[in-house]
């Protein structure tokens, strides 16, 4: 699910600059050490040209049935176009289960089939000036790649071609196959959507701002109202460290979740699949983001991405979570 991050904090920003403190109001708390109250600051977005900063990413699935964690080092090259950038993200290596995969060896690429390759291969994204994602450049390409994965993915499994359970998978990966090139990059790349695109945004530091806002994508087929809260501190060491965290709107959130299992549940009774979701009541989603920017660069020297869900079923509740952290090793 995307947002329009920059223009969401200037809104928050202009908003807060004009209103009045509600009666009862907790009195803003002292800002940290370092910080001077009412200083604005102006997040920066000016990365190495042609020197590739290397990262090491995360990614922890927290699930009542057990938790999974996935690690990555990636590398991130910038060019610069008259319109921003082009950045060139590579997948150096990946380790699960305590093993470890360099794809420097041929072997290792030569072993995921096509499909599945496309998520291992350099991707190229078009940025504007602030860093935000505006295109896929090379999505035409990934999206035929894309197109051959339910089939891949059974073929991996090494049972036998489940006709029902391929069509499945393709409903929900076709949304995401038939999204434009400008809404790629935030349903193909993970957590590197949310903690780009910040370039420009100026803030007061240690004051709260909020703003309203939209959201779309993910499971939604249209866009629902959302609360984004944030705020900018820095810290001793004197990097900027953002927070951010945005609400859906409970009514709004369940009338989509009941939507989609609608959905699925006629695609079952198309095929003669099981009937999913059937005891599904509703699903609440919050996202926290919370980054610290190299203050010279721009580019985030750690985040940390945290999608906390809560399901609720005719018979019980259940909450879990996906957790995206994210580390610069080098320069």
């Amino acid at each position: 699910m995307t947002h329009a991050k920059r223009g969401t904090l200037l809104l928050a920003a202009f908003t807060l600059a004009l209103a009045a403190p509600a009666l009862g109001q907790e009195p803003p708390a002292a800002p940290p050490a370092g910080d001077i109250a009412g200083e604005a600051v102006t997040i920066p977005f000016d990365p190495p040209i042609g020197t590739p900063v290397t990262y090491a990413l995360r990614f922890e699935r927290k699930r009542p049935s057990g938790d999974s964690v996935i690690d990555f080092e990636q590398q991130l090259t910038f060019d610069r176009i008259a319109s921003g950038y082009v950045l060139r993200l590579e997948t150096l290596a990946f380790a699960s289960e305590g093993q470890r995969f360099d794809l420097a060896d041929k072997r290792v690429l030569d072993a995921v089939p096509a499909a599945l390759r496309v998520y291992l291969l350099p991707m190229t994204v078009e940025l504007d000036a602030g860093g935000e994602m505006v295109r896929m450049l090379d999505w035409e390409a990934m999206r035929a790649a894309l197109r051959q994965l339910p089939e891949a993915a059974a073929a991996m499994s090494g049972a036998p071609l489940d006709e029902a359970a391929i069509v499945a998978v393709r409903s929900v990966l076709d949304p995401i196959i038939n999204v434009s090139a400008e809404d790629a990059p935030a349903q193909i790349i993970r957590g590197w959507p949310n903690v780009l695109g910040y370039g420009g945004a100026e803030l007061v530091l240690g004051e709260a701002v909020e703003a309203e806002t939209e959201v779309t994508g993910g499971i939604l087929t249209a866009p629902i109202p959302a609360v984004v809260q944030g705020s900018l501190n820095r810290t001793p060491a004197g990097n900027l460290r953002l927070f951010q965290t945005t609400l859906y709107d409970p009514a709004e959130m369940r009338a989509a979740t009941l939507a989609t299992v609608e959905r699925l549940k006629a695609q079952a009774a198309r095929t003669g699949g099981a009937k999913p979701g059937d005891e599904l009541q509703s699903i609440s989603i919050t996202d926290d983001v919370e980054v610290e920017f190299d203050p010279l660069t721009g580019l985030p020297l750690t985040a940390r991405l945290a999608r906390i869900t809560s399901v609720v079923t005719t018979t019980e509740s259940q909450v879990g979570g996906e957790i995206t952290t994210i580390r610069r090793i080098q320069p």
